[in-house]
């Protein structure tokens, strides 16, 4: 069974009331092993909104626990997508909280930089679907031109989730999403937060197993020629396309192999899993006792 065959949602087999239904373009996308690496492509593309990073850098204690920060956001994104409203609602509200408080004045200007404006929210947002569906359509999960857009479409509740209200913030196909991520330039940059912060994503540890670093070298070129040309510029690894582009043929080929260790229906249900064990795990007793 390919994990990414829409005939396997037949076999998940379990009641879902979640946002997001088991024949979704999300789940499909989510459940795949790519997804991952999207997510990776994604944090790097967030980093170069520099006021978030300010905030995020002195508001925060994140920044000094990226394996903990990475582990926290696969698990809200594993909630939101496979869990029940719910836990969905829980882990939304808990984040929306976060962002709330999140804010950082800047000591030479007097200005409040404040994580919940829309727009830093879109940015984030939007890089996000942005990369999940470049990894997806690089690394051999089989979607149509016309389930891209549903996929973009699909990814409005989880925006409308963390805060995101107005409509305009947010393409609607993969076209519109293209020209959005093209259309920030202006105000984008490399700040020294960010460029701390994504230094484990784009220089890969050298030590160990050598078939290890091997392959996590391979696979974190990958990932960066999932990157635009002019993100790959600010972050000064432009002079390497043949090699991202060679690495990126070859990560295709290890997660063709990471799809044949399980099957769709094992991914989503370690995915949903996961979930009644995160600490919104209470949610559902509390709603039921209501």
């Amino acid at each position: 069974m390919s994990v990414q065959d829409p005939a396997a949602v037949a076999d998940v087999g379990t009641a879902h009331d979640g946002y997001f239904a088991p024949d979704s373009i999300s789940w499909r996308v989510f459940a795949d092993p790519v997804s991952k690496l999207g997510g990776m492509a994604a944090l790097l593309l967030q980093a170069l909104n520099p006021h978030m990073m300010r905030v995020f850098y002195n508001a925060t204690e994140s920044h000094s626990d990226s394996a903990g920060r990475d582990e926290r956001t696969g698990r809200y994104f594993e909630t939101v997508i496979f869990g029940d409203r719910a836990h969905a609602d829980a882990a939304s509200a808990s984040v929306r909280r976060m962002h709330v408080h999140a804010t950082w004045t800047d000591a030479a200007t007097g200005e409040v930089l404040r994580a919940d404006k829309p727009e830093w929210l879109a940015w984030t947002h939007n890089t996000f679907v942005y990369a999940l569906l470049r990894a997806s359509q690089e690394f051999g999960v089989e979607i149509t031109p016309a389930e891209a857009d549903q996929f973009i479409v699909e990814q409005h509740v989880a925006a409308r989730l963390i805060g995101i209200e107005d409509e305009a913030l947010l393409p609607s196909n993969a076209q519109e999403l293209q020209e959005y991520i093209d259309g920030q330039t202006h105000w984008l940059a490399l700040g020294i937060e960010a460029a701390e912060v994504t230094r484990n994503l784009r220089k890969p540890a050298l030590r160990g197993n050598p078939l290890k670093v091997w392959t996590g070298v391979i696979v974190q070129d990958g990932v960066l020629h999932l990157l635009p040309d002019w993100a790959r510029l600010l972050y000064g690894i432009e002079g390497r396309p043949m090699n991202l582009r060679k690495a990126a043929r070859t990560t295709k080929h290890l997660m063709a192999g990471a799809r044949k260790s399980k099957t769709y229906k094992q991914l989503v249900d370690e995915a949903s899993s996961r979930v009644q064990y995160h600490p919104y795990r209470k949610v559902r007793t509390r709603v039921a006792a209501q």
